[in-house]
Order: C-alpha cells, then sequence, then structure tokens
C-alpha cells in the first residue's frame, strides 16, 4: 500500500481549545470535514460534486491531546468503495508527526470511480458498531435533556444545514451535563484537580437541519468499568422529532497535574450505578 497522501494542513488557534486546556473535540471533527474536502477533491470531485457527498457514519479516536500552536497534518485514504459510497480513512498529526486522532468517515453520494484504495487502522477493543443505539424518540426512558438551542449558521455546511462539526460542539457542551448527572461537576473537578477525556465517539447522521431549527440533545449513562463511562447522546430536531445524530462515546478521568487516566471516582461510580438501574 502507498503512503497516506497530506490532504490537510492547519494550526490549532486559541478558539479551538476548550476549557481543560486542549483542542476541543468539535475541532478534530472540524479540520476532519476540511480534510475530507481535500481528499474528496484529490479523488477528482468539483466543488458541487463535493456539495453532494454526505458524512453517513464518523468513528473518532481520540489518542492524544494537541495544544494551541500546534500545527496540524491530516493524511488520508480510502478504505473501501461501493457504487458512490466510500470509506475514508483520516490521521490527525501534530508538528512532529505523532498521530492525535483517528478518523473513520462513510460518505454517500461521492461520485468517484476507482481510487486508490489504503489500509486504515481498525485498532482493537473500543466502541462496537452500532453501540449508539437506534436513536429513535420512542426508546428516550433513561434519557436526560442536556441541549436545547437553534442551529446557527457558523455550524452549518456551505448548503445551510447543519454539520458533524455543529453536531459534535452540542456533544462537547452536553458533556459539562453529563458529568453534572455523574456528581462530578466541572467545579468540583476543579477542586479535586481532576479533568475528564473523550476516548472515542460512533456517530450516525440523520436528519440535518438547516440554520435556525431548534434542536435538543438527549444524554444517558449506559455503562460504567473501573475507569471509563460509557453513554449515548441523541440528537434531535425539536419541531420535527426527527433524529439528526446517534452517537456512543467512552470518557474517563484524568489527574489535572500529570494527565493520566485514574479510576473513577467513588461518587462517580456511585451515580453511574443508580443511572444505569
Amino acid at each position: 500500500m502507498s503512503e497516506l497522501p497530506v490532504v490537510y494542513r492547519g494550526y490549532v488557534n486559541a478558539w479551538d481549545c476548550d476549557e481543560m486546556g486542549h483542542m476541543n473535540v468539535q475541532f478534530y471533527v472540524a479540520k476532519a470535514s476540511e480534510a475530507l474536502e481535500g481528499l474528496l477533491a484529490r479523488l477528482g470531485l468539483d466543488r458541487a460534486q463535493r456539495q453532494q457527498a454526505r458524512v453517513a457514519q464518523h468513528r473518532v479516536r481520540f489518542v492524544k491531546e494537541m495544544h494551541v500552536s500546534d500545527l496540524v497534518e491530516i493524511a488520508g485514504g480510502t478504505t473501501h468503495f461501493t457504487g458512490t459510497t466510500l470509506d475514508a480513512y483520516l490521521e490527525v498529526r501534530n508538528g512532529l508527526g505523532a498521530v492525535c486522532a483517528r478518523v473513520d468517515a462513510t460518505v454517500h453520494h461521492a461520485a468517484v470511480t476507482s481510487p486508490e484504495l489504503f489500509d486504515g487502522d481498525p485498532g482493537t477493543g473500543g466502541l462496537e458498531p452500532g453501540a449508539e443505539g437506534d436513536g429513535a424518540l420512542s426508546a428516550t426512558s433513561g434519557f436526560r435533556e442536556t441541549i436545547r438551542n437553534a442551529v446557527q449558521q457558523v455550524h452549518c455546511d456551505p448548503d445551510g444545514r447543519l454539520a458533524p462539526r455543529g453536531v459534535m460542539a452540542r456533544f462537547s457542551e452536553a458533556q459539562g451535563h453529563l458529568w453534572a448527572m455523574l456528581d462530578a461537576p466541572r467545579a468540583w473537578q476543579r477542586e479535586a484537580n481532576l479533568a475528564t477525556a473523550t476516548l472515542e465517539y460512533r456517530i450516525r447522521y440523520g436528519a440535518k437541519p438547516p440554520a435556525g431549527s431548534l434542536v435538543r440533545l438527549l444524554t444517558r449513562v449506559v455503562a460504567a468499568s473501573s475507569k471509563t463511562i460509557r453513554f449515548r447522546h441523541w440528537l434531535f430536531d425539536a419541531e420535527t422529532d426527527e433524529m439528526v445524530a446517534a452517537a456512543a462515546g467512552a470518557a474517563l478521568f484524568l489527574d489535572r497535574a500529570d494527565r493520566r487516566p485514574i479510576a473513577l471516582p467513588e461518587r462517580v461510580a456511585t451515580a453511574a450505578r443508580k443511572l444505569i438501574g
């Protein structure tokens, strides 16, 4: 197999980072989305054809933190192609060449012809395919509303409809609510000298509401181990009840001083048991 070609180069800006001091998950997705544009262009799609392409699924695995002023390089290629659907693999790397995230994307309506195929990185363990659940409003027993707001133009694709970055932005904001549900609000985390980190997301996309639409996000804790919490975020169009995205995620706690994972604090484990039932 050939080496993955570079399809994006960029930079971590101060506004790309969150209260934890590292690049927020939404900007991994935003930069990966731009990299996907670069990949599709490399495959011969013009601007109009790229606008017809649509990401149906994402798997995002976070490997290493990125910080303000880090250089960003994303290499990517097609790993599978059938008809007008392709699977792409993207590696988000820092200026030292270290892999910081791995992004798998399934893209529909990609009008390419016999693309060169590359090896991805399937990894081991992690969230299993389908972990996000069916995303049906009728199956939201045990979920809590964590976000309710309007779709802003800044979070939209060129077609004026909600982009994956805008979906991930809401997932990111919902994490504060998730930890509060687990008796670990951000204020307590700071006092305990703890931080949190997301390890992985699997996301399936549905409807794409246009700017100005109201959306609501529902969240549920589904499992806990000695170190990790697994959860689901289901995003809906609040006016039509259509599913916008269904996601499964995994996260853990870090010691703020050395950034190493720790066991779940007992108060969190206790809260998780009550929420899981």
